[in-house]
């Protein structure tokens, strides 16, 4: 191996050389660039180099090389007349050279990484330094079955290389190899329909042809908007300027625009392959609608009834269908619109029409989801920053608040209503201010159908909460009783880790009512014993254990985390929680308190043996506040029931 490294070294003296002759770097300089080269080198000559080890030696020759070029400009800055020139020599190749071989040594190695080849690529794309085509051919012999590769590939021939018979190769071998990409029979179309443009472009530059294959929507707009406002502009010689334009109009129709057709006739050609290989991508259809949109070809009208025809066909039973199309008609992307309150009352009632067609074709809750998402962002829209009830006064035939109340109505009666939709429901009777009739419709959705729902209970008890403070600042003890009656009730039915957020509310409520919170307490203690503790996120025994410190003070704590501690399968965030309270009184000089943090340490370390962390923290506790005899004989202990584990070292142990 060291020889190996030495002949490399030694192929490099010319180099050195140079580059000490120009003046660019210093003998010292060269010294320790040789000196990291063979660091390198010795690294990559390891049995198993690892990928870092290549990425660092392509580093730093890449900053060695910018290196050598700054001090270059710098001394050309200052050189003048004949001395001024600089003739390019071996250093101002061997740079670049030597990171092409890592590059080639590093994906020979790791063939498998994408990544690292797209950097290779990326690479030699920059310096053009001749090995792209070679690059290329081994990236797709390695992977032809990875769209990306033939489309970079594609991408490279018809922009840098400016080949684009190559690229066309290249787009459909990758067709055959990947013939269910969607992003392949897209960006095929696009190379297709742009190298016709170009095309078209030399011709306008020439003086033989006008406009271009590219679709303005600003003039698409402009034009729309003379047709609607025709009556306010008036001719000078109407009978001419009719004349002019039946004339232009006759002499277009005789004379087609061949590249049109021909786009057309290429969008039409890899439609029909791209719908015959993937017969049920939905994604893919309007993508190339978008292109079409994009785009203006001859009898594009045609061709974009025919994509909608065939997705209505075909897609007529899914909800994103429905919702897709309600949107195009909302938003006319041809047009150049945007989603504003210009362009939205004239179609609302069409959309809304399209999705009451799409319940009746796919009632569903996903359907009514999209519905809902339509209408609340239509209410955002035509709203702004004003209240919701002022939407009737935005000038709509109809209003989109109570047109959404009645969706969420129908919704709930034929019962395809899901639990994020009812949630949304109370949660924007609540933003429209209707209190009692959220509380009334939340405690029907409890009651029913989402009995076991942890988010509409959450939101039943904070609407009671929020009655009962309407009511009086302090609200009375009859009242704190049937909020706590509906808490427990849920609580001592449902999963611990499932009602944290209803946990900590109650917790948080009841913290100043002493009765409620020791009969919470009491439930807490029930729920542990019947669904145990947690070993990781939501604890709630470390919960219980923190609010009675807060309230009641350490003593307290102390006694609740002994019961809790007694029960079965109490959890490891409880036993750490309660170590940490004992650890920060032993940390001010509270000797009992030490001797607690052992007690719970080891009684954690009976359940929890082959967990590092423990031991990691026990150790730390007795090399801070402990004693060095009882730290060296945890670390031994540690050790033997870790099986001396090399990640230990990490540990300091």
């Amino acid at each position: 191996m060291a020889d190996v490294v030495q002949f490399k070294l030694e192929r490099m003296l010319n180099e050195l050389e140079d580059l000490e002759r120009r003046g660019l770097f210093s003998r010292r300089e060269i010294a320790e660039i040789v000196k990291q080269r063979r660091k390198f080198e010795y690294r990559l000559k390891r049995p198993s180099p690892l990928k870092e080890d290549f990425l660092a030696y392509i580093e730093y020759e890449m900053k060695l090389d910018e290196l050598r070029l700054l001090r270059k400009k710098a001394l050309l800055k200052h050189q003048t007349g004949k001395d001024k020139k600089w003739k390019k020599s071996v250093a101002d190749y061997a740079g670049v050279s030597r990171i092409v071989e890592i590059y080639r040594l590093a994906t020979n190695r790791f063939k498998g990484d994408i990544q690292l080849w797209f950097q290779y690529l990326e690479f030699c794309r920059q310096r053009r330094n001749g090995r792209m085509k070679k690059a290329l051919a081994q990236l797709i012999r390695f992977h032809p079955k990875v769209p990306g590769v033939w489309i970079y590939a594609a991408a490279w021939e018809f922009d840098q290389n400016l080949n684009t018979a190559a690229a066309r190769a290249l787009m459909q071998n990758g067709l055959r190899a990947c013939p269910t990409s969607e992003d392949l029979w897209v960006e095929y179309l696009r190379m297709e329909l742009t190298y016709l443009n170009k095309l078209k472009a030399r011709r306008v530059a020439l003086g033989e042809d006008d406009g271009t294959l590219t679709r303005d929507p600003r003039e698409a707009a402009e034009k729309q908007w003379r047709a609607e406002n025709s009556e306010l502009f008036m001719a000078l010689d109407e009978e001419k300027e009719d004349a002019l334009e039946s004339n232009a109009n006759a002499a277009s129709e005789e004379k087609p625009d061949l590249f049109r057709v021909k786009g057309l006739s290429i969008l039409r050609t890899v439609y029909s392959g791209a719908i015959e290989a993937l017969p049920s991508s939905f994604s893919l259809r309007t993508r190339f609608l978008e292109i079409l949109e994009a785009t203006d070809l001859t009898h594009s009208d045609d061709m974009r009834d025919e994509i909608l025809a065939d997705l209505r066909r075909d897609f007529s039973k899914e909800p994103e269908f429905w919702d897709w199309l309600a949107r195009q008609q909302t938003y006319e992307r041809r047009s150049g619109q945007k989603k504003n309150e210009e362009i939205f009352p004239e179609q609302f009632r069409k959309t809304i029409q399209i999705y009451e067609e799409g319940l009746k074709a796919v009632p569903s809750a996903t359907m009514f989801e999209f519905y809902v998402k339509f209408l609340m962002d239509a209410i955002s829209c035509i709203i702004g920053d004003n209240q919701p009830e002022d939407s009737s006064k935005s000038g709509q035939g109809v209003d989109p608040i109570s047109h959404l109340l009645m969706v969420y109505e129908e919704a709930q009666n034929s019962g395809f209503i899901s639990e994020d939709l009812a949630c949304e429901h109370v949660s924007f009777l609540l933003q429209l201010g209707k209190l009692h009739e959220a509380r009334k419709l939340v405690e029907k959705l409890c009651a029913g159908k989402f009995s076991n729902s942890v988010k509409l209970w959450a939101l039943q008890i904070s609407i009671d909460m929020r009655c009962v403070q309407d009511r009086s600042n302090s609200p009375t003890k009859a009242n704190l009783s049937s909020i706590f009656d509906i808490l427990i009730n849920f609580l001592t039915h449902v999963a611990i880790s499932e009602a944290e957020k209803l946990w900590r509310m109650a917790f948080k409520y009841f913290a100043h009512h002493q009765h409620f919170f020791d009969k919470l307490v009491e439930t807490s203690v029930v729920a542990l014993t019947k669904f145990g503790g947690s070993d990781n996120g939501f604890s709630l025994g470390s919960t219980v254990v923190n609010h009675v410190l807060q309230r009641d003070g350490v003593q307290r704590a102390r006694g609740v985390y002994k019961r809790l501690l007694a029960l079965p399968r109490p959890g490891l965030i409880l036993f750490q929680n309660c170590i940490e309270l004992e650890m920060n009184l032993a940390s001010v000089g509270n000797s009992d308190c030490l001797v607690n943090a052992r007690k719970l340490f080891e009684s954690a370390l009976t359940t929890y043996s082959q967990e590092p962390s423990l031991w990691r923290d026990y150790y730390t506790m007795e090399v801070k506040i402990g004693t060095p005899d009882k730290a060296a004989a945890l670390h031994w202990r540690a050790r033997k029931a870790l099986k001396y584990n090399v990640k230990l070292a990490t540990t300091n142990l």
